[in-house]
């Protein structure tokens, strides 16, 4: 059926549902954006941090002060993070950077990446590939990933890491914008 906005203000075609009683995660529409938890913003003014990690399974995390910590209303939900982030690739890098989750709180064990890999790897996802050895690349990067991976309502954490895959360094960081970092649990 086609909804039809009329000249005199109504709308043909449409029928608003209503929620009685208390709007809940399980009485919202599959997806509803359940909860929204925002990581604190980069504050410091130090420098930069060199990726120096060659390990997708332990990264180098950028800056722990930023990490999200999400508890699922629902064990069924999806959910969405978002960051931002300033990074520079020395001549001939190559390397990943992207979200990290764990079960623990501190990252020490229990580490996944959330994006699928195409290929054999992901050593490629940033790759400076200069000729002449002093191009240096910088870049502000946004990057969305979705967390499928939800089956119980356990605390969820957050960070954003990264490896190289050859001899040059990735830096966040390098004088550029700040982390910033956010979870969103959508109802599936």
């Amino acid at each position: 059926m086609a909804i039809t906005l009329n000249g005199n203000g109504t709308i043909t075609g449409y029928t608003p549902t209503t929620i009685s009683g208390t709007l809940t995660g399980s009485n919202m529409p599959s997806g509803s954006i359940i909860q929204t938890v925002i990581g604190a913003s980069e504050t410091s003014t130090g420098s930069s941090v060199a990726v120096t990690s060659t390990s997708a399974t332990s990264p180098t995390f950028f800056n722990s002060a930023c990490n999200v910590a999400l508890t699922p209303i629902l064990s069924n939900s999806k959910i969405l993070i978002t960051f931002t982030a300033g990074i520079r690739l020395d001549p001939d890098a190559t390397g990943y950077v992207g979200i990290y989750y764990s079960g623990n709180s501190n990252f020490s064990s229990d580490v996944h990446l959330l994006d699928s890999k195409r290929g054999a790897s992901r050593d490629e996802s940033f790759r400076v590939n200069s000729n002449d050895g002093d191009a240096h690349h910088f870049w502000v990067i946004s990057q969305t990933s979705w967390d499928t991976t939800v089956t119980t309502t356990n605390t969820r954490y957050y960070s954003v890491g990264g490896y190289k895959g050859g001899n040059e360094v990735i830096y966040y960081g390098d004088q550029q914008v700040g982390l910033k970092m956010m979870a969103q649990e959508i109802k599936a």
